[in-house]
């Protein structure tokens, strides 16, 4: 049974990093045999949701990472980036866009938390992947989009697909404790 989760969680995880809302230029469509309206058609309501929201999420890191590696200030980046993404509607586009606003918008706040959390590893001295995930995960948990649990695992996983080993482990410590901090700032006010 644990492997047949297994295999569904990989299937789940290659559509969402590998087929679905892929950055212009990331993959000629030509390269892809998957029929990727047949694979997200073919699954139950609840998996289609997580694979579009884990594709989003990952769309808002690359771009998060993108800007942040080429100094790229300029919010048109943004909008024109996601405006070329293929298949993305116009609701998944406005998410996308929001998400990456939001965590520019609160990154010296989210630095100024990891700093306080982790003196020894400041952003600066973080991988531009990992500092891109902080960033974006900090902004949805502060501004509780999305159940704590569920970005806690998906910043998880997009370190696992996309940095390397000790960042996982790294990224989760840091964001449960932002996580905590959250949920008892929202419960003593």
């Amino acid at each position: 049974m644990n492997d047949r989760k297994d295999s569904k969680g990989e299937s789940l995880r290659r559509l969402a990093f590998d087929e679905l809302y892929l950055l212009p230029g990331t993959q000629e469509r030509g390269e892809s045999t998957v029929d990727i309206e047949a694979e997200l058609e073919a699954l139950a309501p609840v998996d289609r949701e997580r694979v579009m929201r884990m594709a989003l999420r990952r769309l808002a890191f690359q771009i998060l990472f993108e800007m942040d590696a080429r100094g790229i200030e300029d919010e048109a980046f943004i909008t024109d980036t996601v405006s070329r993404v293929e298949g993305l509607g116009p609701n998944a586009a406005a998410l996308a866009v929001s998400l990456v606003k939001g965590a520019l918008a609160g990154r010296k706040t989210a630095d100024e938390a990891f700093r306080t959390l982790a003196p020894e590893w400041p952003t600066h001295r973080l991988a531009g992947v990992d500092r891109a995930i902080l960033r974006l995960c900090h902004h949805e948990l502060t501004a509780g989009a999305n159940p704590a649990a569920i970005v806690l695992n998906e910043a998880v996983e997009l370190a696992r697909h996309f940095s390397t080993d000790r960042s996982p482990a790294f990224i989760n410590a840091l964001l449960d404790k932002i996580a905590k901090g959250t949920a008892a700032a929202g419960e003593g006010g």
